[in-house]
């Protein structure tokens, strides 16, 4: 029997044990000038997680979400959401979350936590800054988070197919 979850409650406990916590005990914001959520002439976002577009329903005015090309788990899509350059923090996508860390784990390997090389074009924390220079306190909570998306098949699956996809980037 095929054990199904809540998945917005899924996301509303990942989301809790992020809301509070941020990778510097300053706004990092501050050392970018917020390019994280600066609005280009691409269309340029963050992928949600399996599921996760249960959060946006209704869809929030700052917010857009696009199918792309990226597919996990024998071709299940994943879509990006995109934001106007605002947002509500309460409402942010858990990859927005972990920024500037993601998770890569292969079959049968241990995950690890890593700095995100698809920012740094545009993050100082993950162009200059190790892990060890984040807040302890946040690389545990993504640390935490990202394993309990490990024990649900179908997050476990999106897991595996963007650690694929972070090996086109050779920063592993």
């Amino acid at each position: 029997m095929k054990k199904t979850i809540d998945k917005r409650a899924f996301y509303e406990k990942l989301y809790s044990m992020l809301d509070d916590i941020t990778p510097l005990s300053v706004d990092c914001g501050g050392l970018c000038d917020g390019a994280c959520c600066a609005v280009t002439d691409d269309i340029t976002g963050m992928y949600l997680f399996p599921g996760e577009e249960a959060m946006y329903n209704p869809l929030p005015s700052w917010a857009q979400i696009h199918d792309t090309d990226f597919t996990y788990d024998g071709g299940k899509e994943v879509n990006l959401i995109t934001c106007d350059g605002t947002c509500d923090r309460k409402q942010r996508p858990l990859s927005c979350r972990i920024f500037p860390l993601v998770p890569y784990v292969k079959r049968g390997e241990k995950m690890k936590i890593v700095m995100d090389v698809r920012g740094k074009g545009m993050c100082p924390l993950a162009t200059a800054m190790k892990i060890t220079d984040l807040s302890p306190d946040f690389v545990e909570a993504v640390s935490k988070a990202m394993k309990m998306c490990m024990l649900v098949r179908e997050t476990r699956e999106f897991l595996y197919a963007l650690s694929d996809s972070l090996d086109d980037y050779k920063m592993i």
